[in-house]
């Protein structure tokens, strides 16, 4: 009774988790895609390349690298969504399996699993593609980036 318990509230927690966002956006991390409304901005690709001083085959290996997480994406997500609905539909029965829900929670993890692989393997192929001063760019960045968080966290909070 008590693994019947805990697999369920397992099951039901991997339910409430959101499918990763719907998979990358189309025009990749942080910002709509081409078409992404009138206040969408320049492609990501283009900013980069002028912020960071990026030459046209860094773009391309970074489009190359974009195509292989968007295509990866394309076939994990809705593997994942159905996993999760398999899931799901499985905790309403009124005698669930525990041996089949522990299955379901499983195949969900490793799908997750997979995708989170294909979203490191980008990062690493970025990563990979830059010089030493670019990288240092992209670390300064970040570090505003964060900067940024705690300024607005800070005004929320009414301390600022």
């Amino acid at each position: 009774m008590r693994k019947i318990l805990v697999l369920s509230l397992l099951a039901a927690l991997a339910v409430a988790t959101p499918v990763l966002a719907q998979g990358p956006p189309s025009g990749g991390p942080g910002g709509p895609g081409p078409g992404g409304g009138p206040q969408a901005g320049p492609p990501p690709e283009t900013v980069l390349k002028d912020v960071l001083g990026l030459s046209d085959d860094q773009i391309t290996a970074l489009k190359a690298a974009l195509d292989t997480r968007r295509q990866a994406a394309d076939t994990l997500i809705p593997q994942l969504r159905d996993a999760e609905k398999a899931l799901a539909d499985a905790l309403k029965a009124t005698s669930p399996d525990p041996t089949q829900l522990g299955t379901l929670l499983l195949n969900v993890q490793a799908i997750r699993t997979q995708l989170d692989q294909a979203n490191e393997t980008f990062k690493s192929a970025v990563t990979k593609l830059l010089a030493a001063a670019q990288q240092q760019k992209v670390t300064d960045i970040l570090t505003l980036q964060k900067s940024l968080q705690a300024g607005q966290a800070l005004q929320q909070l009414g301390v600022v």
